[in-house]
């Protein structure tokens, strides 16, 4: 039972990573402007505007201890059959990632 749900769980990664590409970047360029790692939230929203998904996240950062976390936003826009997905943790951009569909 166990070696088919491993088997289960191994096929269904295997078509989610082959219709989905993941791309992360520390800027990303908007019109003539450029977002980058660091960046307020305020200025997320001057440059990409209001975002169509808000979620509530809890990740490991960079100056935490491995066993704690810090709480934070995934903000997400949809462009050009692509998504966008900006995390913010204490107010800042701390990732920018790129969903190709």
């Amino acid at each position: 039972m166990r070696i088919h749900t491993l088997f289960g769980f191994t096929a269904l990664f295997t078509l989610m990573l082959a219709s989905t590409t993941l791309y992360a970047a520390t800027t990303l360029r908007v019109g003539n402007k450029v977002l980058s790692v660091g960046d307020s939230a305020v200025r997320v929203q001057q440059l990409m505007g209001k975002p169509a998904v808000r979620a509530f996240v809890t990740q490991q950062t960079g100056r935490m201890p491995s066993n704690q976390l810090t709480a934070g936003e995934q903000w997400q826009y949809a462009q050009d059959g692509k998504t966008i997905v900006i995390t913010l943790v204490g107010g800042r951009v701390s990732n920018i990632e790129t969903l190709y569909e």
